[in-house]
């Protein structure tokens, strides 16, 4: 059944703590090793009722449609839990969940076992389970599908007949609603809300966004789970739970106090051959596109383009005919399904779910995957921090989608400059190949010419002109180095004349965090207060 020494005893660790659980299990496996089929053998084996949590219902999918779970099921019974959005008809909900909750093994997503949490296990019962498994546990500290599940909408309060004029008072109408009009989903998002809005911590935050919803949002928005991921019978899997070979960052996400002595990493003794490319360039110039496409275009196929964003996928897509551009409506796996041996992937999110169908000869990164800053009541709530350890846990992933075999042969090319200044995204066997890895001279070359077309003049008069504190955050440096000068429209859009009031001062960790995104970030500058696109 087990393919490899390490995916077996990757199963027997999971097989153990089930049996006698004394803290929370963070257990990694290295690409390759077959995480799926080795838990979900010992959850079979186990007999025991058991939640599988996965972050979107995307990712059930996949994994209710993998080979590893038709060779491990056995005779054992199992459902996916939908939320009663996904139903026409009210019927069909129910059946669903009583198929669900009947199940041995129900697979659920991280926002249904909070929900049930609130609601004392009547939502669907998934903490009221003997064991809970948390598969592609890495994406909890972002929990974007979370995000997304406790935000309450404009259109939302319109149907049920609520008016907007105070945060507070539209949650309490919302609890107040019949059942018959609120769903359960709903009526504990408006708790849970309800919540942080009384019992304010410095990590989380509640009111209205950008587009005039109702949003919970966190620094560390894993600590919703705090209470569940505290258990002992609880498990969290994954490629990339470690930063620097430690859980510690996981664990303050998490808000996990204390580990199993049962957690550990494994790592593939030998799993695929690896070729390292660096191509140092700044990102959002003509060059840096174009240097893009080049690459998709020579290195060997098939090709996976990882992108952050749909959009920066569609721009390539446009600049490479032919080439597969994954749509918001569908997983990479699914969009894979359309590639052919000889051609190239564009995908936003690459390094997120299950295995695509082509095993993948060259990947692409473009640009670092950086976390998405959150912004509410025009603050920004995230940090350069926060985004640099989600970049290191996404790059390891998305490197890990050309080692699916283990005579796998895979070339990584990365066009992001920002890379080099980042540390332990390259699994631990390859640590070789990233010493020796490989550069395009021209590239270097395009980005010294970038950099020469920057006045140092424009920088001196932005100094003296704002002073010597960041914008920003107010962050005042003891030397000028420690601070940058942004320019409100990028400076690859073209030549143009700069004067004053189309620069700002700010810190190189705002500075950073503005460019994580494509378009820039917007950013409150406090002294001006005028809206600054970072």
């Amino acid at each position: 059944m087990f393919r490899s020494t390490e995916q077996s005893t990757f199963a027997a660790i999971v097989a153990k703590h089930m049996a006698s659980s004394d803290a929370p299990l963070l257990l990694e496996g290295g690409v390759g090793i077959g995480k799926t089929r080795a838990y979900m053998s010992a959850l079979v084996q186990s007999g025991q009722r058991v939640a599988v949590v996965l972050p979107t219902h995307q990712l059930i999918d996949q994994l209710l449609a993998s080979s590893d779970l038709g060779a491990t099921r056995g005779t054992a019974t199992l459902a996916a839990f939908r939320p009663a959005r996904m139903f026409e008809r009210r019927a069909d909900y129910e059946a669903n969940k009583r198929a669900a909750t009947d199940a041995q093994l129900m697979f659920c997503t991280a926002a249904s076992v909070i929900i049930d949490h609130r609601l004392g296990g009547e939502y669907n019962g998934s903490t009221t389970r003997a064991y809970i498994v948390f598969d592609e546990a890495d994406q909890l500290p972002d929990m974007a599908a979370l995000q997304s599940d406790f935000t309450i909408t404009q259109t939302e309060l319109a149907d049920m007949g609520i008016r907007l004029t105070t945060v507070e008072d539209a949650l309490q109408a919302i609890l107040a609603k019949p059942p018959r009009i609120v769903e359960p989903e709903t009526k504990a998002a408006a708790q849970i809300i309800l919540d942080a809005i009384e019992e304010p911590a410095w990590y989380q935050s509640a009111g209205i966004s950008d587009d005039g919803d109702i949003m919970l949002t966190h620094k560390l928005p894993g600590r919703l789970l705090k209470k569940i991921s505290n258990r002992s019978n609880v498990a969290f899997v994954s490629a990339t739970l470690t930063v620097g070979g430690r859980f510690k960052d996981f664990q303050n996400s998490m808000g996990i106090e204390k580990i199993s002595h049962l957690s550990s990493a494994i790592e593939p003794r030998q799993h695929g051959s690896l070729d390292l490319h660096m191509i140092p360039m700044a990102v959002d110039t003509p060059e840096w596109i174009s240097a893009v496409v080049q690459v998709a275009n020579d290195a060997p196929k098939p090709v996976l383009v990882a992108t952050p964003s749909h959009d920066l996928s569609s721009l390539l897509g446009g600049r490479l005919p032919g080439a597969v551009v994954r749509s918001v409506e569908e997983t990479a796996a699914q969009a894979g399904d359309r590639v052919s041996a000889a051609g190239i992937l564009i995908s936003a999110g690459a390094w997120a779910g299950l295995d695509t169908p082509l095993r993948w000869r060259s990947i692409v990164v473009p640009r670092v995957p950086f976390g998405q800053p959150v912004v509410i009541d025009g603050q920004a709530t995230t940090t350069y921090f926060d985004a640099r350890n989600t970049a290191v846990r996404r790059l390891r992933q998305v490197i890990g989608r050309g080692l699916r075999t283990p005579d796998a042969v895979c070339s990584v090319y990365i066009l992001d400059a920002r890379a080099e200044k980042l540390s332990g995204f390259v699994p631990e066997r390859f640590s070789n190949e990233w010493a020796t890895r490989t550069y395009i001279e021209g590239a270097k070359k395009e980005v010294v010419l970038s950099k020469a077309e920057r006045d140092p003049a424009v920088r001196r008069a932005a100094l003296n002109h704002y002073g010597r504190k960041c914008m920003a955050c107010g962050f005042m440096p003891k030397v000028d180095s420690q601070l940058d000068v942004h320019h409100l429209d990028p400076i690859a859009e073209g030549q143009r004349r700069t004067k004053i009031e189309d620069v700002v001062v700010l810190c190189a960790n705002c500075h950073r965090l503005a460019h994580a995104t494509n378009p820039p970030t917007r950013l409150d500058v406090t002294e001006t207060g005028q809206p600054l696109p970072c």
